[in-house]
């Protein structure tokens, strides 16, 4: 199975996962070891970035003014349609799969659109970076953009890219020994017997080469066929050959686990729970570890970098901004959190629009929406003690134990 994955692989123009054609990363390897190793370091490490952009593609990106909710252009742009070329989900798995294969990326706007750039240059200044030789698709722009002209995103990679070379050299190792096992289990093996009178003839060289190199070959790649043999010569396949079904399952499960410690340990170099990439057994708590590392510091991230950048501190200030919101990715049941929301609310910690909004509702536009709300359950110590010693006055912090002291 490994083998045919391999040959069709080396008959396709691009791999789907990382848009680079084969031929391009096959003049790079040299052995069939290194090649399945880097194929399968990239499908393990799309695998997991596509999940990551698929989450943030999930988001709302809701656009508010003067604190009201409000369906701007951002909006459209961050939701639907980025440029004519992307949707929102294809827009958002370009950006993640730069940001971790060149620890940053960079967006520019080109006639009303939002490009996600192939290539550029940065040139770092404390007056503001500037950005040279920005290429999108066949596209190259003569123009410099300056800092508060495009937004720039960027993670620390250093650490990813260390642990991803490292798990790549132990991997190369591994399927050495798993495909090496692979192909000799599922390879034919066999005895060839040559009379000792045969190999005192004087064109016995000639002959050997013939049989090894062409009859044998055809012989071995062949369906269905026939091997001559010639006098003094016989050859007898072992049971350990091409027909052992233990040799070749064994092969293929050694391949396989080598496939999902592959994953697990990319998984890990990102801080993905490996179930998240399998979908087996996926827990809330995997689920919850994906959404807080790695997504919601991405989330961060965007956000920030769209609000300084489009809208600016006074009217960030003024609630004319862009905020996520989860309820595309985060399934709330507003039943489920009822009970939550009556404590929060009814110990004053949130005012009602508070609530709102973390649940990725529209404020209320009323006053009494932004105040804060206190049950008669939570009272002080004080207002307890009223009714309690006869007097309808709350006894001053610690004047009970002097009045007892003085007595």
């Amino acid at each position: 199975m490994a083998l045919g994955i391999f040959k069709w692989l080396w008959g396709k123009n691009k791999d789907e996962a990382g848009k680079v054609s084969v031929r391009e990363f096959t003049d790079e390897v040299e052995t069939l070891e290194t090649a399945m190793s880097f194929y399968i370091q990239r499908m393990a490490f799309w695998s997991i970035v596509r999940k990551i952009g698929s989450a943030l593609a999930a988001i709302e990106w809701e656009t508010y003014r003067r604190g009201k909710k409000v369906k701007a252009k951002e909006y459209w742009l961050w939701n639907y349609d980025p440029n004519p070329n992307q949707t929102r989900e294809e827009f958002f798995q370009t950006l993640t799969g730069k940001l971790y294969t060149e620890q940053e990326a960079l967006v520019v706007e080109y006639r009303g659109s939002r490009y996600v750039a192939d290539s550029f240059t940065t040139n770092k200044s404390i007056d503001g970076n500037t950005y040279t030789g920005v290429t999108v698709g066949d596209t190259t722009f003569a123009k410099t953009f300056k800092a508060d002209e495009v937004l720039h995103f960027s993670i620390s990679g250093d650490s990813i890219k260390c642990i991803l070379t490292a798990i790549s050299g132990m991997e190369e190792r591994l399927l050495k020994s798993a495909t090496k096992g692979y192909l000799r289990g599922n390879g034919i093996h066999g005895v060839l017997n040559i009379a000792e009178v045969e190999e005192a003839k004087p064109d016995f060289d000639e002959t050997y080469a013939d049989l090894v190199n062409n009859k044998f070959k055809k012989y071995f790649n062949s369906e269905n066929a026939v091997l001559p043999m010639f006098e003094g010569f016989s050859f007898q396949e072992s049971e350990s050959g091409s027909g052992s079904q233990k040799a070749s399952t064994s092969g293929t499960r050694d391949i396989k686990n080598l496939l999902d410690d592959v994953v697990e340990f990319t998984a890990q170099a990102i801080g993905v729970p490996t179930s998240i990439v399998t979908g087996k057994n996926i827990t809330d708590a995997d689920y919850k570890a994906f959404l807080e590392n790695p997504v919601n510091p991405l989330v961060k991230m965007i956000t920030n970098e769209l609000n300084r950048k489009l809208y600016g501190r006074d009217l960030v200030y003024a609630g004319t901004q862009i905020a996520p919101n989860w309820s595309g990715i985060k399934h709330i049941d507003l039943f489920d959190v009822a009970n939550p929301i009556d404590k929060l609310i009814g110990s004053g910690a949130f005012c009602i629009n508070d609530i709102r909004r973390k649940l990725g509702l529209e404020a209320i536009d009323e006053p009494w929406a932004d105040q804060h709300w206190m049950t008669k359950n939570y009272s002080t110590v004080e207002d307890l003690n009223v009714g309690v010693s006869g007097s309808d006055t709350p006894a001053e912090p610690g004047r009970e134990e002097e009045d007892n002291g003085t007595e």
